[in-house]
Formats: C-alpha cells, sequence, structure tokens
C-alpha cells in the first residue's frame, strides 16, 4: 500500500483526488488531473467512510475557490459515501476496498497529523480520539444515518491495513550566510520530453516557456506548473529505479501537458503540504541545493505584500512559516505527516 493520490473520475472532465491527508474535486484533460491550488477537505475532517451502493440516480453540485463549478451525474451502482461539513459520494467497482484506504489514511492523520488537522482538532477535539494503539479518528458518531438526497445501502467494511509511517522529528534549519536576492540568476534544466524545469528566486516552474539567462522573474503562465519555494518541506536529491511509467498533469490552461519521464538514476523530489514533484535529472544534489539555497533569500528577503510568494504561503500554509530559534530566524521543520519517500513512485523504487 503506498499513500499516492487515487483519482477517480466522476464525469469525462471532473474527477476526485483522494491524497494522503485530503481530498479535493479537479478538473481533467486527456484523463489527467489539471493543475490547481485547490485545498479541498483535510482528511481530519471526515466523519465518516462508508461503503455501499447508491440505488437511484444521483445530482449535486461542485463548486470551489479556484473557479471550479460543474454539475455531476452519479448513476446508480457501487459508491463510497464520505461525510464530513457535506457529503461526497464516489462511484467505484470496490466500494469496501476504497473505503478501507481512506480509512487508514485517516488513521494516519490521526496518528502523525495532515494538512489542515491540527486547525480541525482545535475547532473539534472529538475528532481525534486516544485508541489502544494510539490516536483514531473520531466524529462517526455526528454523522447522519445515511447519505442526504441519496437512495443508500450499506455494505459491511472491510479490513484496514496499516498506516504508512511518519518521518522521523527534525530541527529547523538555521542558514549560515545568505546572498541578496539580486545576486541569484535563474537556474534552468532541459528535462526529458523538452520539459523545462526552472528555478527562480521565489518560484519553482515546469513547462515549455523559454527561460532568458540571468533574468530573474516571477510571471506566473498559465501554461506551466509553479509553486512557491516556500511551499516546499522536502528539498532532497535521491535515486530512482523501476522503469517507471511517466507522470502526466496538465498545466492550469487544461491545454498544456505537463510529461515527466521518469529514466533511472538520480532525481529530485519536492514535495509539499499541496503539491508533489519528483523530476529525473543528473544535476538531482546541484538542484535541490540551489533549492535550498533560495529559500532561505526568500525567508530573509520576503517581498512585502502580503500577495507576495513567501508572505501569502505562509499565511495560507502555517507549517511553512520561518520559526524563530535561539540561533535566528530558521527554515521550518519537516512535519511529521510528511511522507518518508515520494507518493508519486512506489517505495520500493525510491532510494
Amino acid at each position: 500500500m503506498t499513500d499516492a493520490p487515487i483519482i477517480v473520475p466522476l464525469s469525462p472532465d471532473v474527477a476526485v483526488v483522494i491524497e494522503q491527508d485530503r481530498l479535493h474535486f479537479s478538473r481533467l484533460a486527456g484523463g489527467a488531473v489539471v493543475d490547481s491550488a485547490v485545498f479541498g477537505l483535510p482528511l481530519a475532517a471526515v466523519l465518516l467512510v462508508q461503503p455501499g451502493e447508491l440505488r437511484k440516480e444521483l445530482k449535486y453540485k461542485i463548486e470551489q475557490r479556484n473557479g471550479l463549478t460543474t454539475r455531476i451525474v452519479l448513476r446508480p451502482g457501487p459508491a463510497i459515501w464520505i461525510r464530513a461539513a457535506y457529503d461526497v459520494l464516489v462511484p467505484t467497482r470496490d466500494p469496501v476496498g476504497l473505503a478501507a484506504e481512506i480509512e487508514r489514511r485517516r488513521r494516519r492523520v490521526a496518528r502523525h497529523g495532515g494538512w489542515a488537522a491540527a486547525e480541525v482538532w482545535k475547532i473539534n477535539p472529538k475528532l481525534r480520539v486516544a485508541g489502544p494503539h494510539g490516536f483514531e479518528p473520531g466524529g462517526a458518531e455526528f454523522a447522519p444515518a445515511r447519505p442526504e438526497k441519496a437512495k443508500w445501502e450499506a455494505l459491511a467494511p472491510g479490513p484496514v491495513g496499516e498506516p504508512s509511517p511518519g518521518t522521523p522529528p527534525s530541527a529547523p534549519v538555521v542558514p549560515s550566510s545568505v546572498p541578496y536576492p539580486e545576486s541569484l540568476p535563474v537556474i534552468s534544466e532541459t528535462l526529458a520530453g523538452g520539459v523545462r524545469f526552472s528555478v527562480s528566486v521565489r518560484r519553482t516552474f515546469l513547462g515549455y516557456e523559454p527561460v532568458e539567462a540571468g533574468l530573474v522573474t516571477e510571471t506566473l503562465p498559465v501554461s506551466s506548473l509553479h509553486v512557491p519555494l516556500a511551499a516546499w518541506h522536502v528539498v532532497r536529491a535521491g535515486t530512482l529505479r523501476g522503469g517507471l511509467a511517466p507522470i502526466r498533469r496538465f498545466a492550469a490552461d487544461g491545454r498544456t501537458e505537463i510529461r515527466m519521464d521518469l529514466s533511472d538514476g538520480p532525481a529530485l523530489w519536492l514535495w509539499g503540504p499541496l503539491r508533489e514533484w519528483v523530476i529525473a535529472t543528473p544535476r538531482a544534489e546541484e538542484l535541490a541545493s540551489e533549492i535550498r539555497l533560495r529559500q532561505a533569500v526568500g525567508m530573509v528577503f520576503p517581498l512585502s505584500s502580503d500577495l507576495g510568494a513567501e508572505r501569502r504561503t505562509w499565511l495560507d500554509l502555517p507549517t511553512t512559516k520561518p520559526v524563530d530559534t535561539p540561533e535566528g530566524r530558521a527554515l521550518p521543520p519537516v512535519p511529521e505527516w510528511a511522507p518518508v519517500a515520494p507518493t508519486l513512485v512506489p517505495r520500493e523504487c525510491w532510494v
């Protein structure tokens, strides 16, 4: 078992994506997820996950902050019911197995934490309870007997596997020396398939736009993937092995496919609360070092506006905010709920 995103199409152009510690709706293009910065629903806020069968056609509307608004029609058949502040019904051929896998991930969140979990438990501490083997998800007693507006027949749940491990505790990182932002050039690498990976002073990009040597730009083209450097908790070089399939994702324009070919050899792993990239490149160690340096620069010299790359990230994702230590301001430690290896590839394929 892995914590890889589970993508379940609800229609030809919309899917529900179930990640390690959250779920969200996503647009689809050519069967692949369209990139967006939507937060979604933390699994810590889920009350109940139940396998069952939808006995009557159901129509419901999806609305999200990223502008996704659509109506979904679910046909009668096997599905799972996820109850939080609202209902999410997910059609699947194996409702018992999928419900058990989501329960496994909920148990991991209860044990190690997860995106927005601390805030959820602060508001409603009954959503995490102490059990014989540590903390477990709670709140089932607050769920209704059946989904709203749906004719539903529940199935018996299946066995739940052991949650994947959490990341060992780490200390905040105080940079030894930090250059001025103006002294740092754009670092760029053309990958297999023509995809360009670029690192500016404040952001990382994956796309096809040419990068002018030495020009530091924060332009956000909709035909590329882009993430502020402040949003990456894990920046690590490693090695891929195992003849892996490419990773496909569409940029925010819904037309530009960013295809990441994963060849055996050195690779760069970037992971944050909302995004994850695995990039096969012989320059993995060098690029990891350049990103860490620029993270330190962004911490010491953040853009003054609250809409800037650093301050906006720190507001939206509190675990990325710098911490003050006796030795000085430091980059935050990797949270315990971070994965120990990339979720986008099988665990045995990363060393």
